[in-house]
Parts: structure tokens; C-alpha cells; sequence
């Protein structure tokens, strides 16, 4: 059957148009192209939210996205708090207005991972991430055989001095002490006490709750972690064995009243108050408290050493506090989103700029290397390398449960064998609901 002419002319005109269509699916016609992987025509809006840091610190990260990224703009929020971010996250993802990119705790992955987005494994694969940062950033952040968050630094637990108190007493300085047991027998030698037997200058903040010990159930975790306890077991961690019970029983000892080790107990200051006043001789804490520390008293002359280890461990362990980035879920950008922290996270120059414009440690293993002889964060950069977590999942409910585990044993006279058992118990609930 032959067409008509009319026929003919929408045969190719529809013709035509299918063509053009499969051109332009397939971006052989530019022009019409909707999308394009050139990310210097990409066009997007991205919102970061953050604690603590101002934008300042991140205009190393800004500038160099933007040289990449020319049509992308990102808007930074801060918040001063961990408090008000957390509850002003916890909207913004029940509404759906959650940013592109925001800030988890180290130990929140898996209670997260259901409202954040991995990397491509394509542009970071496990074996990158290794060589990229310490391992504690692959314990915390690499789950499901995804990365799900990089840090820009991280921070660890180690041991504030007064260099005047240790002069005065003629003791040798916390860098040169080889195990815990050199604390222990340093501590009585700096304890002083009025004619009541009150002290009145502590040796060390240690032994007490977070009502006067801020990382105390930090220092706690340490310690357990340095023993080899089961806390470190993921999912499914065990204060109860013998060396839990070991690592709580050296800890309070310290706020016994009936201990050679008496040093502290909970009607004292707060440890980082005591510290700035010279009525303490050491503390534990971390690199991001020295801009405060330093702001109480100018002029107190003190030193960061690392923190102690068992004697003869094989394996020397550190305590770290940091946060990650993570993309959402909800986010309209994916490969843009994490392309900005991968850029921001693996670029040693803007890695290091950061840390210069914040004074905290860095994350990535080259700048670590490099600021091990750094005066003020060389502890610190040593540390990250040595640093372990463990699965905490809520890390202000773990705070409260370990504060309260320390209370039961010090206060109330609990058995440390039946307070850890609460506070395993207690961790454990929290666990399983975030399953």
C-alpha cells in the first residue's frame, strides 16, 4: 500500500523527533543536554550544617570548591552548641528540610545510617580510606562496606599538667612515665590537705561523675579500653568481665577516702576550674578545651603529655572525641554533597588550613606525620594514630550511664560488679532501639 504525501510527512516528521530524543538521552546534542557531568556547568545550593567552627574555617574548603564548582554555592550554619545543633537536626530531618551535608559524632554512624548517604566507592574505597586516615576513622565511618562520614580532625583524651606544681614538688613530668602505675604513685605526692585532712590541691581530677569531671566517663572508657575489656565489641559491648571490673575499681580508688590514692572527691570545683586556679596539678582532657583553658588563666604554665598506658602493653590505646561529615539522604546534590567533603576532607593543603584557622588536630595520616613535632597539638596528632572507639551509639546517653555507674560505685557503695551491670544493661537497650 502505497502513503500519501501527507503520510509521508509525519512519518518523518515523527521519525525525526524520536531521533532527536535518542540524541539527546544519549548527549550527542549538547544544546538540549538538561544535565552534564562538567562541574564547571553543574548549578546547585547546598547547605552545610556545623558546630563550634565558623565559616572562617572553611574558606580554604570554600575557595577550593569553588574553583572546581563555579555555579555551586554552599551556605554554612553554625551552631554553638551540641545541644541546640542536635535538637534543631532532629526537625529539620523529621520535616524533610534537613541539610545536604551536616556533623555526627564519631560513634553515631550506626544510629544514623539510615538518614545518611555513603560515598561512591568509586571515588573512595575502603583501601583509600586506610591510607588516607588513622583507623579509628575506618572503625567509626566504614560500615555495610561503605563510608558513610570523614572527619577533618580529631581529637583525643590526654593529660593537662601544671608545670610549676611538678617543678615545686621536684617529680619527673608525665612525658617521661612509662605505664599508670607512675600516676598512681605520683598522685598522693602532689595531694595537699588542711589540719581537717580537706584537700585543698588535688593531685588529679580523677575518680569523680561528670558533675565535677567533665570526661570522666571518658577517661573510664580509656581505661577500658586499654585493659582489653569486651567494651570494644561492636554491637554488643561487656563491662562485666574481670578487667572491667579491674578498670573501674583503679578508677575510683582515686575518690576513696580509705585509698593511699585519695585524691578528688564530688564537692570539688569543676576540674577544668580547679586547673585554671592552680588547685589541681593534673587533668584529662582534650585539644579542643585548651582555647579555654587558656582563657581562664592566661598565665598558668601547663603542658599536655599523653595519656598513661598499662604497664607492658602491647598495644598502647588512646580515647577519641571528634565529629564526621555525612551527606543525607534527603539531599537533591548526592555526588556534589560528598565531592565537597571529599575536597575538603582529603586535600592535605585545605585540610591543613583548616586546622591552622581552628587550631585542632588534623585528621588525614600525612598532616599527622607532620605536626608530631608541632608544639601545641603534637600529643594530639600521636594520639589519633593509636585511638580506639566503641560502640557507644548515643554518646551523651553513654556519658550519663558511665557518670552514673561511677556515682553508684563512689557514692552509694555499690559493688563495681553490680553498677557495671546496670550500665551495661543500659547500653545495651539503647542499642538495640536504634536497630
Amino acid at each position: 500500500m502505497s502513503l500519501t504525501h501527507s503520510q509521508k510527512v509525519v512519518l518523518l516528521i515523527g521519525g525525526a523527533v524520536v531521533v532527536a530524543i535518542v540524541l539527546v538521552i544519549m548527549g550527542v546534542i549538547p544544546g538540549l543536554r538538561t544535565t552534564t557531568n562538567d562541574p564547571h556547568q553543574m548549578k546547585a545550593a547546598l547547605t552545610v550544617w556545623g558546630v563550634y567552627d565558623n565559616q572562617d574555617a572553611y574558606s580554604g574548603a570554600l575557595q577550593n570548591f569553588a574553583t572546581i564548582y563555579p555555579n555551586v554555592t554552599v551556605t554554612y550554619r553554625r551552631f554553638s552548641n551540641p545541644s541546640d545543633y542536635n535538637s534543631a537536626l532532629l526537625d529539620a530531618l523529621a520535616a524533610g528540610t534537613d541539610p545536604d551535608i551536616f556533623m555526627i559524632r564519631n560513634t553515631d554512624t550506626p544510629r544514623q545510617i539510615n538518614k545518611i548517604l555513603p560515598a561512591n566507592s568509586a571515588s573512595l574505597s575502603l583501601l583509600q580510606l586506610k591510607q588516607l586516615f588513622p583507623q579509628v576513622v575506618t572503625q567509626d565511618f566504614y560500615r555495610q562496606n561503605n563510608v558513610y562520614g570523614l572527619p577533618f580532625s580529631i581529637d583525643t583524651l590526654a593529660l593537662f599538667y601544671n608545670r610549676n606544681i611538678f617543678d615545686q614538688a621536684g617529680l619527673p613530668l608525665p612525658g617521661t612515665w612509662q605505664s599508670w602505675e607512675d600516676f598512681l604513685d605520683t598522685v598522693p605526692k602532689l595531694v595537699t590537705k588542711d589540719a581537717k585532712g580537706a584537700i585543698t590541691e588535688a593531685g588529679a581530677a580523677i575518680g569523680g561523675n561528670d558533675d565535677t569531671i567533665p570526661t570522666a566517663s571518658d577517661l573510664l572508657s580509656l581505661l577500658m579500653l586499654q585493659n582489653g575489656s569486651k567494651i570494644g565489641d561492636q554491637g554488643a559491648p561487656s563491662f562485666t568481665g574481670d578487667l572491667g571490673i579491674q578498670a573501674l575499681t583503679f578508677y575510683t580508688q582515686f575518690a576513696d577516702p580509705n585509698s593511699k590514692a585519695y585524691t578528688w572527691n564530688d564537692s570539688m570545683q569543676n576540674a577544668r576550674d580547679a586547673f585554671g586556679q592552680g588547685k589541681v596539678a593534673m587533668i584529662f582532657d582534650y585539644a579542643s578545651s585548651l582555647p579555654e583553658l587558656k582563657a581562664r588563666n592566661a598565665y598558668l604554665n601547663f603542658e599536655v603529655a599523653p595519656v598513661p598506658q598499662p604497664k607492658n602493653a602491647a598495644t598502647p590505646v588512646a580515647f577519641p572525641d571528634y565529629w564526621g561529615y555525612v551527606v543525607s539522604r534527603q539531599t537533591k546534590y548526592p555526588t556534589i554533597a560528598w565531592d565537597f567533603i571529599l575536597q575538603a576532607a582529603t586535600n592535605a593543603t585545605v585540610a591543613n588550613e583548616y586546622a591552622v584557622r581552628t587550631g585542632k588536630p588534623p585528621a588525614l595520616n600525612s598532616l599527622l606525620y607532620q605536626y608530631q613535632n608541632d608544639p601545641t597539638l603534637s600529643v594530639f596528632a600521636r594520639q589519633a594514630l593509636i585511638a580506639r572507639s566503641w560502640d557507644e551509639r548515643d554518646k551523651d546517653a553513654a556519658r550519663t550511664i558511665f557518670s552514673q555507674m561511677i556515682h553508684a560505685v563512689v557514692v552509694e557503695k555499690e559493688r563495681p560488679i553490680d553498677a557495671l551491670g546496670a550500665a551495661q544493661n543500659a547500653v545495651n537497650q539503647i542499642i538495640q532501639r536504634s536497630y
